[in-house]
């Protein structure tokens, strides 16, 4: 956490019915947001509501707590006042507010960047230069020549990888269709092998520390194939 002095901070203003939904409002880790009210809000009683989780609570995306206001003068003063979120989770998450009578006169989305590093000395990889080339996983063939595989996208200047689902495909073999979603790729194993996630994950770490390059995947969940099991 960085020091008050150095914090960067963001003010969101609140104004009464004003629905900000489809504006992004992208932050960065170590950041603080300050929610102040508008002129419209001023003199009523406000209660900002977020789905940011307190520090060490898992992340539920329909949870909401209120936010404590804070009075710098030390007395209620509603041209100064605020409530803030110290943002240290990387994320998309929601804020609404409301007053006696009305529990929502508006809201919004805010997203916080994750803060990527890469190299031994662990620097950091600004988003904005991220330069991503994608993979069939499941052409890759064994874990074992991954790296000889991979390393034509490091020498051509990419920074990130992005695999298609790792898990063990269904029966029609298509990349996002699985046939268990918890399971690595027994196909990545030579004979007389098994490898599992724990050596993927030191493979990825070696490409993070090694070559200056970040690894992402991902899989939906509902796109669940039949196995080779089901057909015996």
């Amino acid at each position: 956490m960085l020091p008050q002095h150095l914090k960067q901070i963001r003010v969101l203003m609140l104004n009464e019915k004003e629905n900000l939904e489809r504006t992004l409002f992208r932050l960065e880790q170590g950041f603080e947001l300050q929610f102040r009210l508008g002129p419209s809000l001023q003199g009523r009683r406000v209660l900002v509501h977020t789905n940011y989780p307190l520090e060490g609570q898992p992340f539920r995306r329909d949870v909401f707590r209120v936010l404590a206001w804070n009075y710098p003068s030390g007395r209620e003063d509603d041209s100064d006042k605020y409530c803030s979120l110290d943002l240290k989770i990387a994320g998309s998450y929601q804020y609404y507010f409301g007053y006696i009578g009305i529990e929502r006169s508006g809201g919004g989305y805010i997203v916080v960047d994750p803060v990527l590093r890469v190299g031994a000395d662990d620097h950091v990889l600004p988003l904005d230069c991220v330069t991503i080339q994608t993979y069939l996983s499941k052409c890759l063939g064994h874990l074992d020549d991954w790296c000889d595989r991979l390393r034509v996208a490091k020498e051509t200047g990419y920074n990130m990888i992005h695999f298609t689902p790792l898990q063990t495909l269904g029966e029609s073999r298509s990349c996002y269709s699985l046939a268990d979603q918890l399971t690595f790729n027994p196909e990545f194993s030579a004979e007389g092998q098994s490898y599992g996630w724990e050596d993927v994950g030191a493979l990825v770490e070696s490409f993070r520390t090694e070559w200056n390059m970040i690894c992402i995947t991902d899989v939906v969940y509902n796109h669940t194939g039949e196995s080779q099991d089901c057909f015996e």
